[in-house]
């Protein structure tokens, strides 16, 4: 394990694109919707097209990781920290979004490079649009994020951890999990009351 790997892996977990899409248009994202600097209030927010701009830089500093520290193991201990950079960012006072979309990064670099090949050459292929299908499937029955985002990753850690005896990472997942629940307990609580918002 390397002390500059954990140091890189947080700071790009630490890079938030809600931010800087919502400063290049002149607005404060904690101060509008949700408040969550994440790719669905920015959707409530500037709209589909900047919403996706954010998802695709959250989803790649899960998955940049892999490319930089090539493809261990150990690395889904690194793409950790950039969900862990995400939720606690250290140039935004710690103050981040919910993790979500850095972890399936993860979990999407671990298909890539990491999954167990069941013998056909779309394996990694059918796994993502999989993961595609859940969640857009789960968000369009309920059009509740905190739901399909929350059911997804909870998918995706099991994937990890059924294909790893490795109790190390069995740990980490779980972990990061628990933290993705943790930093969605408001969303639960007003889901409990009935009360979450609705796309």
């Amino acid at each position: 394990m390397s002390i500059i790997a954990v140091i890189i892996s947080y700071l790009i977990g630490s890079i938030n694109f809600a931010y800087i899409v919502a400063k290049f248009k002149k607005i404060n994202i904690k101060e509008i919707g949700s408040g969550n600097p994440g790719s669905s209030n920015v959707l409530r927010a500037l709209g589909k097209k900047y919403a996706a701009i954010v998802l695709i830089g959250d989803l790649l500093k899960g998955f940049v990781p892999f490319l930089i520290f090539g493809a261990e193991l150990q690395t889904l201990f690194y793409s950790s920290l950039a969900v862990i950079g995400h939720c606690f960012p250290i140039f935004y006072r710690f103050r981040g979004g919910k993790g979500v979309a850095t972890y399936l990064g993860m979990v999407i670099g671990y298909i890539v490079f990491l999954a167990t090949d069941l013998g056909f050459l779309l394996w990694e292929i059918v796994l993502i649009f999989g993961f595609v299908l859940i969640y857009f499937g789960i968000f369009f029955i309920f059009r509740i994020s905190a739901i399909s985002s929350l059911i997804t990753c909870s998918i995706g850690a099991f994937l990890i951890i059924f294909q790893t005896s490795d109790t190390f990472i069995i740990g980490i997942q779980i972990s990061i999990l628990l933290l993705i629940f943790f930093q969605h307990r408001e969303n639960l609580s007003r889901l409990s009351k009935g009360d979450e918002n609705k796309f």
